[in-house]
């Protein structure tokens, strides 16, 4: 007879141990298959996916480089694409971006975890935002770092809040590592970081020995050319790990995003990532190498700003319409993402069943605060339905709102 009493969770690795699910996708199997506007997925919209130019470029890749494409491939990354991502980079102000510094990755995700690990020894501290991109405090966590909250405004990252938290770190001992930052329209605030402020965390940086992780998965989706700042990487290559991806702007599906960061450290990355998986879909790859051989990434980004550009408007004038008395939301100008803060006390999690009762679904902020607070916030996401159903989501949710702030009054 099979034992069934086996202690599993005693076999498991400190790290294994303090794994917990992730509240987003928990929320995934809350949805169900209800008929549900869904204000929660931090995704590109498919209608935007470019399927059949991406159609016929996987069948000419298949049928020209099969032989490849369909082996394995080096772990950095094939060179054309290496190459062809370093010279984007130096589009985007990262003058010195070269192939040796640039390792392609399974995802951000997969450059996040990585380069957590290999800057993270169990306790050193990493400098977080409140609220944070779930996907980065996960890898983080697993890396057994200590996360410390920096706060936000509209401005993005408080620097005087960054630099008075690191000052008493260090006078208590403390080793910190690195700050992690989205400075454009972050996940899952939506604020961008100012140019000014930008300067400011470099000389941080300077000043306190540390890197900076820099997440800019939205980059190119600015609404305008003038709320594209340039990447930190751009102003101290010497300190910034830079991470983007072609997730947004081409399709998730094709898991190929990238790593750029001084040449010896990009080199450890790609000695963990052939840990890792040896190497990421070389058939992804080459339809997304085709794709920025080809100029199609390019010639869609207009079109992408505009199709987001005016979902977030219709999100914008929805939340001003029914938004409850005293909320307060982000203004974005670019990416996915708003935040509301609720006014009161009202818990977004504790009225989340709630809203899904009557149609709508959203991400309660809390899980995004490492330090337990945001218990009041609930991030939108206007990446995923039509402006109208935007409007129509935001409607229903203002009237759950408005319930519980009449409740919390009685």
């Amino acid at each position: 007879m099979r034992d069934t009493a086996i202690a599993y969770d005693e076999m498991l690795s400190v790290m294994g141990r303090q794994m917990q699910p992730n509240d987003i996708r928990k929320l995934t199997a809350l949805l169900g298959h209800r008929d549900i506007i869904s204000l929660a997925a931090g995704a590109p919209s498919s209608e935007t996916f470019p399927l059949e130019e991406l159609a016929e470029i996987a069948a000419r890749v298949i049928r020209t480089h099969g032989q490849f494409a369909l082996q394995y491939g080096p772990t950095r990354g094939p060179q054309p694409l290496i190459e062809g991502i370093a010279e984007m980079l130096r589009g985007r102000g990262i003058a010195t971006a070269t192939p040796s510094e640039v390792v392609v990755t399974s995802g951000s995700q997969q450059g996040l975890d990585l380069v957590s690990r290999l800057l993270i020894d169990p306790g050193d501290v990493a400098m977080i935002e409140l609220p944070s991109y779930i996907g980065g405090i996960i890898a983080l966590h697993n890396a057994q770092a200590e996360m410390v909250g920096v706060q936000q405004d509209d401005g993005g990252l408080i620097i005087d809040d960054l630099r008075q938290k690191l000052a008493g770190l260090l006078k208590a001992g403390r080793r910190v590592k690195c700050i992690y930052t989205i400075p454009n329209f972050q996940n899952p605030s939506g604020v961008t970081l100012a140019v000014e402020r930008r300067e400011q965390l470099i000389q941080i940086a300077d000043e306190f020995d540390l890197l900076i992780i820099e997440d800019d998965p939205y980059f190119d989706l600015a609404f305008t050319e003038a709320a594209r700042p340039q990447p930190l990487a751009a102003l101290r290559p010497e300190r910034v790990i830079y991470l983007g991806s072609f997730s947004k702007v081409l399709a998730p599906g094709l898991r190929a995003a990238y790593v750029c960061a001084p040449a010896e450290i990009a080199a450890k990355v790609e000695m963990a990532k052939e840990g890792a998986d040896l190497s990421s879909s070389v058939l992804d790859q080459a339809i997304v190498l085709e794709a920025l051989r080809s100029g199609l990434i390019e010639k869609r980004l207009p079109e992408l700003r505009q199709f987001y550009e005016v979902r977030c408007r219709a999100m914008l004038n929805a939340l001003a319409e029914f938004a409850h008395a005293g909320a307060r939301w982000t203004r974005p100008t670019g990416g996915f993402f708003i935040l509301l803060e609720l006014a009161g006390k009202i818990d977004a999690t504790e009225i989340l069943m709630q809203a899904l009762d009557s149609g709508v679904a959203y991400v309660p902020g809390q899980p995004f605060f490492i330090d337990g607070s945001g218990a009041n916030t609930l991030r939108l996401a206007y990446s995923k339905e039509t402006p109208e159903k935007i409007g129509e989501g935001v409607a229903r949710l203002g009237r759950v709102l408005q319930g519980a702030q009449r409740a919390e009054a009685v």
